[in-house]
């Protein structure tokens, strides 16, 4: 194999329209490459709910919010039909 001056000593003796063609050909097949580097895989169908986990707020509270009220009030129900 070539190094790259090598190449690049002959590519200076094609005529402009070659040399032309040559750069075409080459951008073209490095635009490929990135193309099929900057390709994404595919994460699923829940990709986009699980970026927004933990950075979603609401003032509603539910269960889990008060667990400890609604656990004493469970355990305090308990003991009061014994």
């Amino acid at each position: 194999m070539r190094t790259a001056e090598e190449i690049l000593e002959q590519a200076k003796r094609l005529s402009p329209a070659e040399r032309r063609h040559v750069a075409e050909e080459l951008l073209a097949e490095f635009d490929k490459g990135e193309a099929a580097e900057a390709q994404v895989p595919e994460r699923g169908p829940y990709a986009k709910w699980l970026d927004a986990v933990g950075s979603v707020h609401s003032d509603h509270t539910d269960l889990s919010t008060d667990k400890y009220e609604h656990v004493a009030a469970a355990s305090l129900h308990g003991h009061d039909e014994a």
